[in-house]
């Protein structure tokens, strides 16, 4: 009972990241339900309206709708709204102007190259998690030094804020949900950057809450 697997993903296909082999994992896991970053609106998007093309589907959401034809799991959504004064549209631009320095843009195109060659064991293992650390450092180093920009530096940390409080939010709602429902076998699909924060804060819920979740953080 209660088992939970974590699997670390991209959000976009790359070589042996893709929707295949992740569908692979997911049957390997065989789970009975799946919880996956993505909020409520944009599930409702996917999943219930069809607004968008296979095209444009993250993997993720490819490969649960080819096992949601075939299995009859639950499946929900986790995450949260962004605050109103994050915009996606602002985030991708600090994201481009990053791009524009070699200190960061070297980073970005390794990890890239490895999400392609290794796929899902390369986005669930420690060689990612350390080459996450090394992109946020060339973020810091941008952003307070090099760049130096009040407004820049503002939004970076409202930016830094939440992604903590997504994380929160997303293992909050994990955990209520399991308190009112019982479950043998989960999947909780999130992006690989947050794989090391998210496996910190889940080891501190496995010693405060009174429900017992038997995590397993896949490619460990």
């Amino acid at each position: 009972m209660y088992n939970i697997t974590l699997i670390c993903t991209a959000h976009k296909e790359i070589g042996r990241c893709n929707s295949i082999e992740l569908y692979k994992i997911i049957e390997s896991i065989n789970p009975d339900i799946i919880f996956e970053e993505m909020t409520p609106d944009l599930f409702d998007r996917v999943y219930k309206e069809n607004q968008f093309s296979e095209e444009t589907w993250r993997p993720e959401a490819k490969s649960i709708k080819r096992y949601l034809q075939i299995y009859d799991i639950k499946h929900f959504p986790v995450d949260i709204d962004i605050a109103e004064n994050v915009s996606v549209s602002d985030f991708n631009r600090m994201n481009r102007r990053f791009y524009r320095y070699d200190i960061y843009k070297e980073l970005y195109d390794e990890d890239w190259l490895n999400m392609g060659r290794g796929g899902f064991s390369y986005l669930n293992s420690k060689e990612c998690e350390d080459m996450t650390d090394k992109m946020k450092g060339a973020e810091k180093e941008l952003v307070y030094s090099i760049i130096n920009q009040d407004y820049l530096i503002d939004f970076y940390e409202l930016v830094c804020k939440e992604f903590e409080n997504r994380e929160n939010s997303m293992l909050r709602n994990i955990y209520n949900y399991s308190k009112e429902h019982s479950f043998n076998n989960a999947i909780f699909m999130i992006g690989a950057t947050h794989r090391k924060s998210i496996i910190e804060k889940i080891e501190n819920y496995k010693k405060q809450e009174n429900i017992k979740l038997n995590w397993t953080f896949y490619g460990n």
